[in-house]
């Protein structure tokens, strides 16, 4: 697929010559004549570069450099900045506006396009190194998947660490409602009707919650619902885990066509369960199906949610040893906290972060940060 570049210029000729010169290059090019329109553009057609003028009418290219700079999802994007003025003065403003590189008018076509390629080269060999993808999957619905792996992404993103939670349901997930988000678009809106996304354009539909961690939104209404199939799914990973630390995945406890790839992608598996009957039954099933996926369980741990209080529950010990894996943790029963939580609209590990269950969950966190990931081992 050709790389996308946009040229934000006032000047009608100078557009024309720049992108002709790059169209000739292969390039697929998008054309600004302002610096709003070019803000506009860079957020809603996540280009990989951006040939942006210094001189225009509305924004000059410094205050959009610095607003395409503070926005994360154009943050990362290179940017070559373009002008007629050529004192070492000005091209020390570009620079610490945020610009890559900078050129005088009037350039020369095969100088700016040898930048252009040498630079989007740079960026490529920049990329962060991959994200650590840390499956989350319930024994069955309803047991507290979607909290634990909500809560632990917080934890992590406020302990300094880049991590993303990706909702991947088709149907209506509560991630977002979990973190009080409003996405301005969804998985669904992404991917209907087409399965050719950029890893930029991906990367640009992430939202990001106070804590700092990205969320990618499941659909939120019935008109955005998606039949995710292998391709979609495979491109938001690889497009999600290139630009994380940790890449947390909200994987539903139904069978998909997909859902044997991401697990045996995953470094690390996170089977929630509770500890009555039906959810341990459900819990060994599920691990029968990994053992089918061909993956290790030693890269499987199991977390116990602990919602009620009953003297025929089994102990840590017993599930341990009846799962035949080791466990991340047991979550104190919380109702009072985890509905408190809800009607803030906050993860109980910020709205409570003394409570039990909030203690318990950053050190569910701290030990999948570890390498291996540390189990509690009976």
């Amino acid at each position: 697929m050709a790389r996308r570049i946009l040229v934000v210029d006032d000047d009608p000729t100078a557009l024309r010559l720049i992108g002709y010169s790059l169209q000739q290059e292969g390039y697929d090019v998008l054309t600004a004549t302002s610096g709003l329109d070019g803000l506009r553009q860079a957020r809603e057609k996540a280009p990989d570069l951006i040939v942006l003028d210094v001189m225009m009418p509305d924004l000059d290219g410094f205050d959009v450099c610095r607003r395409l700079r503070a926005d994360p999802a154009t943050s990362r994007v290179p940017i070559i900045m373009l002008t007629a003025k050529g004192q070492v003065s000005d091209r020390v403003a570009g620079f610490r506006a945020g610009a890559d590189d900078y050129v005088v008018k009037p350039a020369d076509p095969s100088e700016l396009v040898a930048r252009v390629a040498a630079l989007l080269t740079r960026a490529s060999y920049a990329e962060a190194p991959e994200a650590r993808i840390i499956s989350f999957l319930g024994a069955k619905g309803g047991v507290g998947t979607t909290t634990a792996a909500v809560n632990v992404g917080v934890h992590l993103a406020k302990s300094g660490q880049r991590a993303t939670l990706a909702d991947l349901r088709g149907g209506y997930g509560t991630v977002c409602l979990h973190l009080n988000l409003r996405p301005r678009v969804s998985l669904g809106q992404l991917f209907r009707g087409r399965e050719d996304r950029t890893s930029r354009e991906i990367v640009g539909a992430l939202h990001q919650h106070a804590s700092g961690l990205k969320v990618l939104a499941s659909p939120q209404q019935p008109e955005e619902y998606l039949e995710m199939s292998q391709a979609v799914v495979s491109t938001v990973v690889d497009a999600l885990q290139a630009d994380a630390d940790f890449l947390l995945l909200d994987v539903p406890h139904v069978h998909t066509p997909w859902r044997r790839e991401v697990l045996q992608r995953s470094h690390f598996i996170v089977l929630v369960t509770e500890q009555e009957p039906t959810s341990l039954a459900s819990a060994k099933m599920a691990l029968t199906m990994v053992e089918e996926y061909g993956i290790s369980a030693s890269i499987v741990g199991g977390l116990i949610v602990h919602r009620s209080r009953s003297s025929t529950e089994m102990s840590a010990i017993q599930i341990s040893n009846f799962l035949d894996i080791g466990l991340l943790g047991v979550l104190p029963t919380a109702p009072e906290e985890c509905m408190a939580a809800a009607r803030m609209g906050a993860p109980v590990i910020l709205s409570q972060p003394q409570a039990s269950i909030s203690l318990s969950l950053g050190q569910v966190a701290e030990r999948l940060t570890a390498e291996p990931v540390s189990l509690q081992q009976f």
